[in-house]
């Protein structure tokens, strides 16, 4: 899949303590016809989704791409498919010479109402960016967050990084 389908592969993430024990796993299935924006929401096939499990096997957590017309949504859910938070990402993923800021997208409320933190790619300077395929992410929420929130926020940052920001493999392979 490594080869072939580059940035829209599915994968599994292992993330692991200080003692080398893994913490939390991330797994996001192959689907060949997601990353349309406008497709996700009428197609759950064609959204992007990625479940977050602590211990290993246990779900705590789920992100699912939304429908849109013009720019990324995502819905955090709980175990139980429940939404817990909501992402809104920018129409516009633009850093080079002339756009040196942060792109961020916005961690929301269910209901939209308002903005608690942020997942941003951080800009890291004009010789990274041009001429390494390293990334600066950083995601900034309220300390008292439950727990497993927080490490499907940890998830969606690594779906968001994989569908907008990692170069495909394959030149033939278009980015979304």
């Amino acid at each position: 899949m490594r080869q072939c389908c580059g940035p829209k592969r599915g994968f599994t993430m292992h993330v692991v303590d200080n003692m080398n024990q893994e913490v939390l796993s991330v797994v996001r299935p192959f689907k060949c016809c997601s990353g349309y924006y406008w497709f996700a929401g009428c197609c759950v096939h064609c959204a992007y989704t990625l479940d977050v499990e602590a211990p290993p096997g246990k779900p705590i957590g789920h992100v699912r791409q939304r429908g849109s017309k013009w720019k990324p949504h995502f819905d955090i859910l709980d175990a139980d498919f429940n939404p817990v938070l909501k992402i809104r990402g920018p129409c516009c993923f633009c850093q080079g010479v002339c756009c040196t800021g942060d792109i961020e997208f916005s961690l929301m409320t269910p209901d939209d109402s308002q903005e608690i933190g942020k997942i941003s790619k951080q800009w890291s300077g004009l010789g990274k960016e041009l001429y390494t395929k390293a990334d600066n992410f950083g995601i900034t929420f309220p300390v008292d967050l439950n727990v497993n929130v927080k490490g499907t926020l940890l998830g969606a940052l690594f779906l968001i990084d994989f569908m907008f920001f990692e170069q495909p493999n394959n030149p033939q392979t278009a980015r979304r």
